[in-house]
């Protein structure tokens, strides 16, 4: 409960000479550094990114870059001016916060009831596959703030992570964070309740099944989503998702669970958004050089590449080819995705198949230089974030920018700055990739 006390500071009324203030609004500019965000601007300023991206008129909230000119909430300055004003009592009450920011990596920061200095508790509803959020609490010079413990310095903010075990996915979870200000003698306690989203229902949305690929001998496991409202005189599009390297050896649930690469196009598809059909094969070997393509091989200087497919990639292909046999497909709009280990096969399938695909969304992959000539005409999208501890861009994406671009090949890049993908690491890039309903809609407006 927030504690409240009023100082008072008296003096006896006297006509004296003194000088008064008066306002002096003026626009204020800020000047972007190598590394800021929107949101690591916003405290400075006591407002939110959200303020900052209208006032500015960007389109998209990611899209800044050092050097550019930023317009930020006016500032007050104090222009003195002689006046006569008697000396009255002032009545000065200590506060709290000032200002309050939450943030997922989503640029999501619905925190309710809107910030306001005499309110404590707020909730933030988050998707499915967070593990953290970033809090900016901003406090008067002088004051103490402390995060679920953690003594707040600076205008960073603090990353408060989320469970991410197998246990908590498709159930009801939430976390607390517990914020208390001190000033002076005076302790101001504030909740922020975050309700991370149950996709229990989106999950049960797909289906598990095995397909017995006669060309390499493998049993690959999949899970693939129809529309509940499926009709055979019609025509559908296909995503084709590949997980990464992490869901490898674990459960084919874990490739719906541990991101919304599949689920999202199905929760689209249920509300009637980009109705279609899903297909996320599943990787599932225990062999640590065994992957979708010689990414893990090359690695371990067991090959000369990343980009070389595997019998992983030609059976996921294979039931590809038996999924538009078996269902109604519009053959125009086959999309695939993937991200790191299956954003290197989305590039190499579609390398390899290139009449089949209508676009391509490839998240924080590399595609092989010498062969992306053949590419040319799928539209594509890239997404990556320029600090990727994992799939390092030097290594991986300016080569395969530069290749592309050689090639003459037109493509569409979201660069992520440098601490905007923040938790558990950059190289979760996919996270706000997928959630960014821009990129849903662009991919399905792609046809061949």
């Amino acid at each position: 409960m927030k504690k409240t006390v009023k100082r008072f500071m008296t003096a006896a009324l006297s006509i004296i000479m003194v000088l008064s203030v008066a306002p002096l609004a003026i626009a204020g500019e800020y000047v972007v550094q190598k590394g800021d965000n929107l949101s690591k601007i916003a405290p400075k300023y006591n407002t939110t990114w959200r303020n900052l991206a209208e006032i500015n008129k960007l389109t998209n909230p990611n899209l800044i870059f050092p050097n550019q000119i930023l317009k930020v909430p006016d500032l007050e300055i104090q222009k003195p001016v002689a006046s006569v004003a008697p000396i009255a009592p002032e009545i000065v009450e200590t506060v709290g916060l000032l200002s309050l920011d939450v943030a997922d990596i989503t640029l999501n920061n619905n925190i309710t009831p809107v910030f306001s200095q005499d309110i404590t508790e707020y909730t933030m509803n988050v998707q499915s596959d967070i593990y953290g959020v970033k809090v900016f609490p901003v406090a008067s010079e002088g004051a103490i703030v402390t995060v679920n413990g953690e003594t707040v310095e600076g205008t960073d903010g603090i990353v408060v992570p989320l469970l991410q075990t197998s246990e908590y996915y498709g159930v009801d979870y939430s976390l607390d964070i517990e914020i208390f200000v001190t000033v002076e003698e005076e302790v101001f306690a504030y909740n922020i309740e975050i309700i991370r989203e149950n996709a229990a229902d989106t999950y049960a949305l797909f289906e598990k099944k095995a397909y017995e690929d006669a060309l390499t001998g493998l049993t690959l496991p999949y899970l693939i989503y129809v529309p509940t409202n499926y009709d055979e005189t019609k025509e559908y599009p296909v995503v084709f998702a590949l997980h990464g390297s992490g869901q490898r050896g674990q459960t084919s649930d874990m490739v719906l669970k541990r991101y919304e690469m599949a689920t999202i196009w199905a929760k689209d598809s249920e509300a009637g958004i980009n109705e279609c059909i899903v297909i996320a094969p599943h990787c599932a070997t225990s062999v640590d050089t065994e992957n979708w393509t010689t990414l893990m091989l090359y690695r371990d200087d067991l090959a000369d590449n990343s980009f070389g497919l595997m019998d992983w990639s030609v059976a996921a292909y294979s039931l590809l080819e038996d999924v538009v046999k078996e269902y109604a497909v519009d053959e125009n709009k086959i999309y695939m995705t993937g991200l790191s280990a299956g954003g290197f096969a989305t590039y190499s399938i579609a390398i390899e198949h290139p009449d089949t695909f209508a676009a391509l969304l490839p998240v924080c992959g590399g595609a092989d230089p010498s062969k992306v000539e053949v590419l040319k005409g799928i539209p594509i999208w890239i997404l990556h974030a320029e600090d990727d501890p994992t799939v390092n861009v030097e290594e991986y994406l300016h080569p395969t920018l530069e290749a592309l671009y050689a090639a003459g090949i037109d493509y569409k890049l979201t660069l992520y700055a440098a601490g905007e993908v923040f938790h558990p690491s950059a190289h979760f890039s996919w996270t706000p990739a997928y959630a960014d309903k821009e990129v849903r809609d662009w991919l399905f407006a792609q046809s061949k």
